[in-house]
């Protein structure tokens, strides 16, 4: 049975009729959707996901495209307006843009959080990356129900001409795992982030990432976000290599 099939069959409950849910989507990408449970896909937390035959289903998988997806629309956009940049520039400025707590405030922004059908509180929404998650699953749905170059035009016209200064995100240094990698590659060197575990805590899962460099372990740090924890311990691993080089 295809996915859409599968979610045809589950009664989403929304607290828009599917007109006015339509209208504000229309509103929201620019264009008219075709499928709307793809949209209700892409705001289904994991922790409200629905069954069908023993099959979860929840927004993971468009999130999982939307990341590839948001990735590559923005590096073809940084590609075009840095002709002369680097691709250690590139890869920086990316990580930027699409890091949790940017994609968070644009969810926000946007309403998602509104949306968002989840069996958290408000306090374990905005702690895990629930918000940022739903984000990246939108754009997966706009990117299977109109494609790649609708996808593009809301991507570029509505969220990056209005919400990412890229210019102050080119002077602001504080994607930590896009500047350990840029010194690992200088340095030749193999990083790596290891999920240590990953322990279930009611609807939240509380993940433990630790940084090896060439095999060697570096900083270990916990959180409900497992981005978060990749960056703090990236963060606190460079202020170590700091304390090496003396």
């Amino acid at each position: 049975m295809t996915i859409k099939k599968l979610l045809s069959q589950i009664k989403f409950v929304k607290t828009k009729s599917d007109k006015n849910f339509k209208t504000w989507i229309k509103t929201t990408i620019g264009f008219t959707p075709k499928n709307l449970t793809l949209y209700q896909q892409a705001f289904l937390h994991s922790s409200a996901a629905a069954k069908r035959d023993n099959q979860p289903i929840s927004n993971e998988r468009l999130e999982f495209l939307g990341d590839a997806v948001l990735g590559a629309i923005i590096a073809e956009h940084l590609f075009k307006i840095y002709p002369y940049k680097d691709e250690g520039f590139l890869t920086q400025l990316r990580s930027k843009i699409v890091n949790g707590q940017i994609l968070k405030e644009l969810s926000l922004k946007f309403g998602f959080n509104l949306q968002l059908k989840a069996n958290l509180t408000k306090d374990e929404k905005l702690k895990s990356s629930a918000y940022g998650d739903a984000f990246e699953a939108f754009i997966g749905a706009v990117y299977l129900d109109l494609g790649y170059e609708k996808t593009k035009k809301f991507i570029t016209s509505k969220i990056i001409k209005f919400h990412i200064d890229i210019s102050e995100l080119v002077n602001t240094d504080n994607d930590f795992k896009s500047q350990l990698q840029i010194y690992c590659q200088k340095n030749k060197l193999v990083l790596e982030y290891k999920l240590l575990s990953e322990e279930k805590l009611g609807a939240n899962k509380l993940y433990v990432i630790q940084v090896l460099i060439n095999e060697k372990a570096y900083i270990k740090f916990e959180n409900f976000s497992k981005r978060v924890a990749e960056q703090k311990a990236a963060q606190l691993t460079l202020e170590e290599l700091q304390k090496e080089i003396g």
